[in-house]
């Protein structure tokens, strides 16, 4: 059988595609090879990027390909975009490397001073004894034990805060495993008519809400395949008569944090019978931001900082987590461990201005928000987390 000749160079092999017989190329590289006969000219597909089709078979093709039936099968709760701002106000991603050394070295001097106004972030690192057992379990790794110390503090912020109450929809973002909502789960099981939604663009084997369903639990667990910026969650109809909901997350990454408050901000707008009570997320990745769903423009206005400089604020806040990529020999110069330092620290404080402008955008929200080091650096380097709450009389009960 023979196989296509074209050299996959991202692959660093050869096109396994077979070939009709006397063709060198497959369907797919014949015009990059740019020995396609003009009546065999293929395009684009326009539902979907990744494959092409004979232009002169277009019309048959859109009526079969699989990425129609994906469209036509789009739930209502998915509305392209909907939590993802104007991305035309998007400016282009820069390599700091290529701009001059005195433009950074001059947005680092304004983000040093800006952060000095910033309030201290107070260490409060909690636990919660559904996770004492598991936490202290001798027989886990290292890795497993972070993780459930993360949990662990997360589900006391949880109970802190109040939010752990009867008549109450949780909403994982970037779900993942289930693993936060399996303890949460845990932690709920004496609460009246708790539900957790489960919210990730991806599909996982293994996960923890099948366990869930395998346990005696009152607690609903319902799992949503939606990307954050797609999502409308009043138009979920399991969680509607729900009275109040909160949102929740651990490690959510980038943008993913900021459309998280434009979906639930979106849901307070859309549901006025039901009440977004409060929401906790621990940060993740700030150099994965974008400008057009960023919430905190505003705040960065005040500042002094322009929409062309925030590609280089997340590019800097990649310092604070991103390593030297050096070996310990030469970390013993003196000289670069003074300037790994500088780099480390500018990007820690461009991650705090990122978070206080999401704190200052909740705030005209109505909510009471604050930030915390949840865990400490040993733990996570990504260690801090807001923690907001909206609603008159909210006391712990858990």
């Amino acid at each position: 059988m023979e196989r296509c000749q074209y050299f996959v160079e991202r692959k660093k092999r050869y096109c396994k595609m077979t070939v009709k017989k006397g063709n060198k190329f497959c369907g797919e590289h014949m015009e990059v090879s740019r020995e396609i006969p003009k009546e065999k000219k293929r395009v684009t597909c326009p539902l979907d990027n990744s494959h092409t089709c004979y232009e002169s078979r277009l019309e048959k093709h859109l009526k079969v390909c699989n990425a129609k039936k994906i469209i036509d099968a789009k739930p209502e709760f998915i509305v392209d975009g909907i939590n993802r701002g104007n991305v035309q106000e998007n400016p282009e991603r820069v390599t700091l490397n290529l701009l001059e050394d005195d433009v950074v070295e001059g947005i680092i001097r304004r983000v040093e001073a800006a952060y000095e106004d910033l309030p201290e972030v107070q260490e409060l690192m909690l636990q919660h004894d559904v996770l004492d057992a598991e936490v202290n379990n001798p027989s886990y790794g290292k890795n497993t034990r972070k993780h459930l110390i993360q949990n662990s503090s997360i589900l006391g912020h949880i109970a802190r805060a109040g939010l752990a109450r009867e008549d109450t929809c949780f909403i994982e973002f970037g779900a993942g495993k289930g693993k936060l909502t399996y303890w949460l789960a845990q932690m709920l099981k004496d609460v009246d008519n708790s539900t957790i939604v489960l919210v990730d663009r991806s599909s996982h084997r293994n996960k923890n809400d099948n366990k869930l369903r395998n346990e005696e639990t009152t607690v609903k667990t319902i799992r949503i395949r939606a990307d954050i910026g797609d999502l409308v969650l009043s138009k979920i109809s399991e969680i509607k008569g729900i009275k109040h909901k909160v949102g929740i997350a651990k490690h959510l990454c980038g943008a993913a944090t900021d459309l998280t408050i434009r979906c639930l901000s979106q849901l307070a707008r859309d549901d006025v019978n039901s009440e977004v009570s409060g929401l906790i997320i621990a940060f993740c990745c700030h150099h994965r931001c974008d400008y057009s769903s960023y919430v905190g423009k505003n705040y960065l206005k005040t500042c002094g900082f322009t929409p062309e400089e925030f590609p280089i604020l997340c590019s800097i806040a990649s310092w604070a987590t991103c390593g030297t990529g050096k070996s310990r020999e030469v970390l013993n110069d003196p000289t670069l461990i003074v300037k790994w330092e500088k780099r480390e620290s500018a990007g820690r404080k461009v991650k705090g201005l990122l978070n206080w402008g999401r704190i200052e955008h909740l705030r005209t929200l109505g909510f009471d928000s604050h930030l915390y080091y949840y865990i400490t650096p040993e733990i996570s380097l990504e260690n801090m987390c807001v923690i907001a709450t909206r609603g008159k009389n909210l006391e712990p009960n858990i």
